[in-house]
């Protein structure tokens, strides 16, 4: 029965090594499973699981085929970049060595920037190239978290209403607000390029990579909740100003749609929009010498912006660098954690526990009896 058990278990790795071989290399995977196989593991993220090459893709597929527009923008579903005009290329295709899974990268050096004082920027100088991104969300996440009295004060609402519903089995949050990052991709040689990265939401470290013969003249960082740059050169000047900055300043990012790549149409924006969107053209070109909604690159969701012209071949790729190792200015909270780095008892989670408790005077149970937090 034992000797049994033991070649089951034999034969099982056998089989497993075998499968994990076959999904990571693509021409052998192709030759054997079938495109509906291979689609479904990559939307379960198997084959990033298991070691397959990032960026990808089923023979015959193309950038568009990973493109979905929704009510809230386009979004990347797939290996691809955001280029020029919305429209999608193959990560593959302009940054070599891709790596779509930073969760655990840390970095070497963490240094804290500070908004800048007022409204005015460093206007870019005579013949630079200005390379905007605009993002609302990646899927990229990273080890590093920052948060605010506000933010644990949201958390510890969301716990006491849950352990009202669940007692003691309610859960206490895994983390703060993370990071999250997003490539910026530069092939641009012909002049300096200035980088105007825009953020819509959240947490956000812009990582740079740069293709040979590269030059940046600034970059500046606009809205958010904090936000950073990640493998820039430390003479480069960065600026920042965070969303409630911009507010602040009446500054009120806004665009017209534009025509889908997609489909082609381009929606008819209400009033309201198109006065928003007007304004913040007016104040991006008195700024930066160029409109908003034309300048602007990225896809709503996605984790990979090109600013550039789409290489013709590897050696004019951007190349990837990694967070890992890497130097980080960011702005931060008055919280930051970098996950595995953080104390016994003050993590978030700890935190959360620590003034829940307190609230319910030291017994949780006591949260069960109602009472508004």
């Amino acid at each position: 029965m034992v000797r049994s058990l033991v070649s089951f278990v034999m034969l099982l790795g056998i089989v497993l090594g075998a499968v994990a071989y076959v999904i990571r290399n693509p021409d052998l995977r192709d030759q054997i499973l079938p495109a509906s196989a291979t689609g479904f593991l990559r939307e379960k993220g198997a084959l990033a699981a298991l070691g397959a090459p990032d960026g990808d893709v089923l023979i015959g597929a193309t950038p568009q085929d990973f493109l979905i527009e929704t009510s809230g923008g386009l979004v990347a579903d797939g290996p691809i970049a955001a280029a020029g005009g919305s429209q999608p290329v193959f990560i593959k295709d302009v940054l070599s060595g891709h790596s779509a899974d930073p969760g655990s990268d840390i970095p070497a050096e963490i240094t804290t920037i500070r908004p800048i004082l007022g409204c005015q920027l460093t206007r870019p100088l005579g013949g630079t190239v200005i390379g905007h991104v605009t993002s609302t969300s990646s899927p990229l996440k990273l080890a590093l978290t920052t948060y605010s009295d506000s933010d644990l004060a949201a958390a510890v609402q969301d716990y006491v209403d849950a352990y009202r519903k669940f007692g003691a089995g309610a859960r206490l949050p895994a983390s703060g607000p993370r990071y999250q990052s997003h490539d910026v991709a530069v092939t641009e040689t012909a002049a300096p390029v200035y980088l105007v990265l825009e953020n819509l939401a959240g947490n956000r470290i812009w990582n740079i990579h740069l293709a040979d013969g590269v030059q940046i003249e600034r970059v500046v960082l606009l809205g958010g909740n904090q936000s950073g740059v990640a493998n820039l050169d430390p003479v480069v000047p960065v600026e920042v100003i965070l969303a409630e900055g911009l507010a602040e300043c009446g500054i009120d990012p806004a665009y017209v749609p534009g025509p889908s790549p997609i489909s082609g149409v381009q929606p008819t924006p209400d009033a309201a929009t198109r006065s928003r969107a007007d304004a913040y053209d007016i104040w991006f070109r008195d700024t930066f010498d160029v409109l908003a909604g034309e300048s602007r690159l990225g896809f709503a969701e996605g984790a990979v912006t090109l600013v550039g012209p789409v290489p013709s071949g590897s050696e004019s790729k951007a190349v990837y660098v990694s967070i890992k190792g890497a130097r980080v200015r960011t702005t931060q909270g008055p919280f930051f954690e970098i996950r595995g780095q953080v104390a016994a008892g003050q993590d978030f989670a700890a935190r959360v526990l620590m003034i829940a408790t307190g609230f319910a005077f030291g017994d949780l149970d006591r949260l069960l009896q109602g009472g508004t937090f």
